[in-house]
């Protein structure tokens, strides 16, 4: 009887300690998919996994800067399911493949559009549910939809209202924002199989899909784009538009449809179906992709916070890792830039490089908890040069859109080389850099002939001037680690051209004419979208991006006492901007300073360098605690594929990358209690802080493996090699 006492009670004791260490490892119940989809955060809710190729989510039947990703949290109505979105974008594109449960048939003679647009759906948020790798929704009219997705599959669960039709549209024409269809095609393979393809154009200027689409059970497909009509096994519809009605029948009122997406062709998205989602559990899908999400999130454990601050620290880890995303299919293809369709065999093509914002603090980030997919990314770099004769600006989908300014690809190259990750061929790479480097569009020929760039001959020149130098020192810390002593010095002297766009008696980084005049009228608060010098910014916004040469910065402004009072005017002044086109980037205002936009992301952090880092301890909270929330409307701006997210992370964390290449991190102040980020092989690197309330945000002494830290950073090897970083924290500026 004692001995099965004693084994009940070690059952339960075992019992409690699973679900305590499940308890204390479920991650994913932190993350809300619905902050940022209100607002300007332009994010999407439905179902993807990290760094996935497909993301399937809900669309509203709206264009507009509000639904850049297809969703917006203001509205109650949904007009398709569709398997791919960009997240945080300024720009809306994509939204492919459109999928609808619907309870009517078309009538004789009725408009395929008018029927499609008939189906479109009424929702209320209250029936709405999204988590890591699932998303849910119950329609008004009593259907309920399930979506969940592997990394290049996407599958749906349909529940009917008993006694209805139990239909399904499939939408290939309908564009939003700047897409726009060129054709289409649908072929019915057999009783329960379709594909087809979708090419357009847009953002992503010749943006092809191809599908592959398995259905549960037997139907029937009506397809035209005019009117529709019924398509017999192997019949194929090809047109400009394209729209199909699938109709399960009566058998069931519960349907699962398995679909894949590929830039190659059908038989690339059919593969993914074959190595993917072979069967039909759809729990077994949703469950797999909570565990990678899991994974992948659980690599940095937040302890210590309040369950709002929980939310926000790991739906921003969330979005930091939905892009790049996988964009080869199962048999290795993708579509280049080139038009052509290319072999990466077994390796990972990813796309969606917006690295204008990115190589801030988003593959900073990377470089810490994904050091192999580093390597994928700049392995994809050099293909897309290969393909392309230069490195990517900002690609999508296969096509280089030359979207923004600077060349970005080059620091993080440089980022990686420099922090060990070198699983890519580093010669080809370099030589990527340099003919990158020394192209002559987008003011690239202006900068080397006039070491600036002329406003009276470029937009954006201040912007483009300052970015490029930033590019070039990159480019010579590269050629300094590979022993090219010309290129370096070569680089390294161009890197000091952001002097040039610096004038003493105002203190700003101004705009100046070929002729080496400034340009008038002048005014720091002013902004044209686009149209002006400065990019998506004002000079307040844009004359700190001296990341390589914050010490030369500040010798401009002279001095550190003068340099720190520059940037409390910054933080302090009225939020006021200026003309008639501002760009609407410009948001999460604190004085002058917009968190909302990436130029100023670092901005914060350069107290760190004068005598008051208790500024950027400050400043850096109360960005957290202002900007950040737990609620849709949680992000003060774009969240740009992670570096709004990414931003937080570092900064919850207690530092930031202020020159991502330099290899040092600038220390804030730390939100929680603890942080474990797993670094492999059993290392670790611990934070830990005595944050006893919202007020102790002032570092009053910082400790590295017990010993002092007499400086305001630590180093990418410091936390690398593992250890512990303790900052001493109160509620009162210390003295000196």
């Amino acid at each position: 009887m004692r001995t099965r006492l004693l084994l009940l009670l070690l059952c339960f004791i075992g019992l409690l300690t699973s679900c305590q260490r499940e308890k204390e490892t479920r991650v994913t119940d932190f993350v809300d998919p619905f902050i940022g989809t209100a607002g300007q955060g332009h994010c999407f809710p439905g179902a993807t996994v990290p760094f996935g190729g497909i993301q399937l989510s809900p669309d509203n039947p709206r264009s507009g800067w509000e639904w850049c990703s297809g969703y917006h949290y203001s509205d109650s109505i949904i007009s398709s399911f569709s398997h791919s979105h960009l997240s945080g974008t300024g720009i809306g594109d994509l939204q492919d493949i459109r999928l609808l449960p619907v309870t009517t048939r078309p009538q004789a003679g009725e408009k395929a559009i008018d029927f499609i647009t008939k189906g479109y759906a009424k929702f209320s948020h209250a029936n709405e549910t999204a988590e890591p790798g699932y998303y849910s929704v119950t329609f008004d009219n009593g259907i309920k939809t399930e979506l969940t997705v592997t990394s290049r599959c996407g599958m749906h669960s349909y529940q009917y209202p008993t006694n209805s039709v139990y239909g399904l549209t499939l939408d290939l024409t309908t564009a939003r924002n700047w897409d726009r269809t060129v054709m289409t095609s649908i072929k019915k393979i057999n009783n329960r199989t379709i594909q087809g393809y979708r090419k357009s154009t847009g953002w992503a200027k010749e943006h092809n899909v191809y599908f592959f689409m398995e259905f549960s059970q037997d139907v029937d497909v009506w397809a035209g784009n005019d009117t529709l009509k019924l398509l017999k096994n192997g019949q194929k519809l090809v047109s400009n538009q394209g729209y199909a009605f699938i109709d399960f029948g009566t058998t069931t009122n519960k349907v699962l449809v398995k679909v894949s997406l590929s830039s190659a062709n059908c038989e690339g998205a059919a593969a993914n179906l074959d190595k993917e989602l072979s069967h039909w559990s759809f729990d077994k899908v949703k469950r797999e992709a909570k565990q990678r999400w899991k994974r992948t999130l659980s690599k940095i454990k937040a302890e210590g916070a309040s369950k709002e601050e929980m939310r926000v620290f790991y739906t921003a880890l969330y979005h930091a890792y939905l892009a790049p995303y996988l964009f080869s299919d199962a048999h290795g293809n993708y579509k280049g830039p080139d038009g052509e369709i290319h072999s990466v065999g077994k390796a990972n093509q990813y796309t969606v490089f917006s690295l204008w914002d990115t190589f801030r603090a988003a593959h900073p980030l990377f470089t810490i908890t994904q050091k192999n997919r580093v390597n994928d990314m700049i392995k994809s770099f050099i293909r897309h040069y290969e393909a392309h004769g230069l490195l990517p600006n900002w690609e999508l989908m296969g096509n280089e859109s030359h979207c923004m300014i600077g060349n970005h690809a080059i620091p993080i190259i440089t980022e990686a080389y420099l922090k060990g990750i070198r699983d890519f061929d580093v010669e080809k790479a370099y030589e990527a850099m340099k003919e990158t480097s020394l192209s002559q569009g987008n003011g690239l020929r202006l900068f080397r002939t006039y070491n600036y760039i002329p406003c009276d001959l470029e937009k954006e020149s201040v912007s483009k001037t300052l970015e490029y130098a930033y590019d070039d020192w990159c480019m010579a810390q590269m050629a300094k680690a590979l022993n090219k002593e010309d290129d370096y010095l070569y680089f390294m002297e161009a890197s000091k051209n952001y002097k040039n766009v610096f004038d003493s008696s105002t203190g700003f980084m101004r705009a100046k004419l070929s002729d080496g005049k400034w340009k008038t009228p002048f005014s720091p608060f002013a902004s044209a979208h686009r149209d002006d010098d400065y990019t998506e910014g004002n000079a307040w916004q844009y004359s700190w991006f001296v990341p390589h040469d914050v010490e030369g910065l500040i010798a401009l402004h002279g001095g550190k006492a003068a340099f720190a009072n520059k940037l409390d005017s910054l933080f302090t002044l009225p939020s006021t901007i200026e003309g008639d086109n501002v760009s609407p980037d410009i948001s999460g205002l604190i004085g002058q300073y917009a968190q909302g936009n990436e130029p100023s992301h670092h901005v914060a952090y350069l107290f760190n360098y004068t005598d008051t880092p208790n500024k950027t301890q400050y400043y850096v909270d109360k960005i957290r605690r202002e900007l950040y929330t737990d609620r849709p409307d949680g992000l003060c701006g774009n969240e740009d594929c992670g570096q709004m997210s990414a931003w937080y992370v570092f900064s919850a964390m207690g530092f930031y990358p202020v020159n991502p290449s330099d290899g040092k991190y600038q220390l804030g102040t730390p939100m929680f209690k603890k942080v474990t980020i797993k670094l492999g092989q059993d290392r670790k690197f611990v934070i830990k802080a005595n944050r006893e309330n919202d007020q102790y945000i002032y570092v009053k002494e910082v400790l590295l493996n017990g010993d002092e830290l007499n400086r305001t950073w630590i180093t990418h090897d410091e936390i690398m090699n593992g250890g512990e970083l303790e900052f001493v924290l109160t509620s009162e500026i210390p003295q000196k």
